[in-house]
Parts: structure tokens; sequence; C-alpha cells
């Protein structure tokens, strides 16, 4: 891709809690013939730390940075195999860029790099989406202070169930409270920067993507400046395709929902598999957050003992996510030292309470 395109081509984010939607949204602009946008792949922040004060790029630079894409190439399931990116063609795009290229220039052109699975015709937009960015967003609002976030939101209560179905593969500890304490801090970040950024923010819910799709995925077209085309609800065709992409049990528990048509079938499903203690627990929790993004609360009411019995998740999970932004601004070395022990705490709380889903 030539220099001056790259630089010419707008980014976008895809922000959200994980099973809210995001890997909808991330599949139908897959299929867009005028975007290019890999599968998720976290890699961004640590190039962001550790390279974020280059200002002159040559060759030494373009090998390190390159360097740690390779040597950092998994991620929980996730693989760098599945961008099916070729190493010694990403390096030459590099280095075409030309040695004052922003950091954004390079991690743009390593997002075009990546395998569709589609067709492309001249590309407009260059998109990421990975849900663990969504508490990140200001690191990202400076790092690409032109690039447009795309904020999806789902039923706090259907994405705790989503989640707690994915409990033994440890993404996160399948606890009501902590879950939709994640769903409320995202939420209100969300609001935060459409307030102070409005023309870059768009937030939308997976319930009107499944349930008014042309006129959401319309919106977000017009939103982002591409053209609406309807092929974008095709992306379910390409199922051997994907299926060679992903190791058959991610393909059968992750992304079951990519072989086929959007549909309505998981929205509500809290109705019948929540308990009302649950419900109350997960609607205390949730507190006004819920009715601002557009979900109705069965009881809004505080109630003491349901207040006091969330408050050591509500906390933890408070700080936890406060620690993970922090670390997000401190030199590289320091905040993967951080990031380890971190890891440590996460999987011993894991441990202690993963067990527990109702509170």
């Amino acid at each position: 891709m030539p220099k001056r395109a790259i630089r010419d081509i707008p980014m976008f984010f895809i922000m959200g809690r994980p099973r809210s939607g995001t890997t909808l949204l991330s599949a139908l602009f897959d299929a867009h013939p005028n975007v290019k946008i890999p599968p998720e792949f976290p890699i961004f922040l640590g190039l962001i730390q550790r390279f974020k004060k280059i200002k002159y790029w040559d060759d030494s630079t373009i090998q390190a940075f390159v360097g740690h894409i390779f040597e950092n190439n998994v991620f929980n399931h996730r693989t760098l195999e599945n961008l099916k990116i070729d190493r010694e063609a990403l390096t030459r795009e590099l280095l075409a860029a030309g040695t004052e290229a922003s950091l954004a220039d390079l991690l743009k052109i390593f997002n075009a790099s990546a395998y569709s699975l589609f067709p492309k015709q001249e590309i407009l937009m260059v998109g990421d989406k990975n849900p663990l960015y969504s508490i990140y967003i200001k690191r990202f609002i400076h790092t690409f202070p032109d690039a447009r976030f795309v904020c999806i939101t789902r039923d706090y209560r259907d994405n705790f169930i989503s989640m707690k179905g994915l409990a033994d593969l440890k993404l996160e500890a399948p606890i009501l409270s902590l879950q939709v304490l994640r769903w409320r801090f995202v939420a209100k970040e969300f609001l935060f920067y459409k307030q102070r950024y409005p023309e870059r923010f768009f937030i939308i819910r997976y319930e009107d993507v499944a349930m008014k799709q042309e006129e959401t995925i319309r919106n977000v077209c017009h939103f982002l400046g591409l053209p609406f085309d309807p092929s974008v609800f095709d992306f379910y065709t390409k199922k051997e395709e994907t299926e060679k992409s992903y190791p058959q049990e991610i393909v059968k528990r992750i992304h079951s929902n990519l072989m086929k048509p959007i549909n309505t079938g998981r929205i509500g499903l809290w109705k019948k598999e929540l308990t009302p203690s649950q419900i109350r627990i997960a609607d205390q929790v949730a507190g006004r957050y819920a009715e601002t993004m557009g979900y109705e609360r069965v009881d809004p009411r505080l109630h003491l003992g349901t207040y006091l019995k969330t408050r050591s998740m509500v906390i933890y999970g408070t700080l936890l996510f406060k620690f993970m932004q922090f670390g997000s601004i401190l030199p590289y070395n320091v905040s993967s030292w951080i990031s380890i022990k971190l890891l440590i705490l996460v999987r011993t709380h894991h441990y202690f309470f993963g067990k527990k889903s109702s509170s």
C-alpha cells in the first residue's frame, strides 16, 4: 500500500465488553468491500507502550517493531497465525512508510496487512476489534487522534449468561456482580468519551444490530463515512474459510454465530435463566447505567442486603480496571511487570471465587 494512501486512510475501533456483539460487528465490516479489519489479536497495547516515544523509524527500530509482533504471537486462544501476515512483506511496507511515520501509521499498516476472507475494492477504512481495549480508550484517543470509535453494548444480564457459558476457558471469573460491574465500568467510559468527543464516538446496542439490522448498520456506516453495502449481511457464507482460520474448538465455542445469519435467539435469555435474586443483584450493580444504555431494570430500588453482598466484588473489579488503566501509561518494562502481577492476582481470585456465580 503506497505511503500516502495509508496515512490518508482513517482508522476506527470497535469497542465493547466480551460477548457483547463485537465479533458480530467485526464480521459485518470484514465483509464490507471497503474495509480491512483483522481477526481479534490485541497486540496494539504492547506496541504502543514499547514504541510510543519513537519519532524516527529506521531499519533498526522497524526490525524491533516487527520482532515484538512475532515474539508476542499468542494471547489466550488468539494467535498471530490467524491474521496470516507475511513477515517480510510487512517489514517492507513499514520501511516504505518513511522514517518520520507516526506510530499510528505503522499500526494501521499492520492491520491493513492482515488476511481477509472477503474480496476487497478500494480500502476506505482500516478497523480494529479487541474488547480488551475498551478500558484503555484514553490511550487510543491519544495514539490515534483522528480515529473513530463504535461502541457496542448488550443487556448486562444476557452478557453475564454468555460469559458464564465460557467459564471453563477462564477468560473471566463467572461472578455475577463482578461481570455486571465490568459492564457498568465500560458503559461509563463510553458515555464519558461520547460526551467529550461526540463526533468521534457512536454507541449502539447489540439488540438493535439483531432486530434492526439494516437501519443500525446504515447508521454505523454513515458515522464512519462509508457507503452502505448490503453484502455485509452475507458474512456467514464463509463457513469453510472461517473453520480453517481458527481451531475447531474455538469455532464451536466462541465463533459459532459466524456460521449463520444474524438472529434474535440470544436476546432476553436472562428472563428464563436468572433467578429473581440474581436479577436483583444484576440490576443493583448496573444502577442507573442500565436505563441510560437502554435497558430496563426489573427492580431499580436500593436493597441494602444486596448492596452489602456485592460490595467486595464491585470494589475488586473497579480497582483491577483502575490498576490496568494506570499500568498503560507506565514504561513498557514496568507495565509488563505489573501485568504479570495482576495476572497472578486474577488467577488467585478466580481460584477462590471462580466457582461462585450467584453474587
